[in-house]
């Protein structure tokens, strides 16, 4: 079972954020944080405030913590597909390049 307080305890015992800081980043007092420390679950909206004020990806220590047989969406890999553009891009300004010198050398050979 995922303890999201127990979890957020650790992170901030372990990077010795206080609750006064952290309540102020994400627009709630020290006694909110301390409770939420105390709670076993946290909304998912105030656990992405939580990530944006520290710079730290809860739900991935989360789904670290899933069964490795529980399936989840990759994110797309972006890189391939750049630079495929990149390729096709380059092809084009090649291309171009080829159909100038092959109009020049059919106007010096006719």
């Amino acid at each position: 079972m995922v303890n999201t307080g127990e979890m957020l305890l650790r992170f901030i015992t372990k990077n010795h954020i206080s609750g006064k800081v952290l309540g102020a980043k994400i627009g709630r007092n020290s006694l909110s944080v301390a409770n939420y420390t105390k709670k076993s679950s946290i909304h998912t909206k105030l656990l992405l405030r939580i990530c944006e004020a520290t710079k730290h990806n809860f739900f991935r220590d989360i789904a670290d913590q899933m069964p490795e047989d529980y399936t989840f969406t990759k994110p797309v890999d972006r890189t391939e597909l750049i630079e495929k553009e990149q390729l096709i891009a380059q092809l084009q300004e090649e291309n171009k390049v080829l159909k100038i010198q092959n109009e020049l050398l059919m106007k010096i050979k006719g």
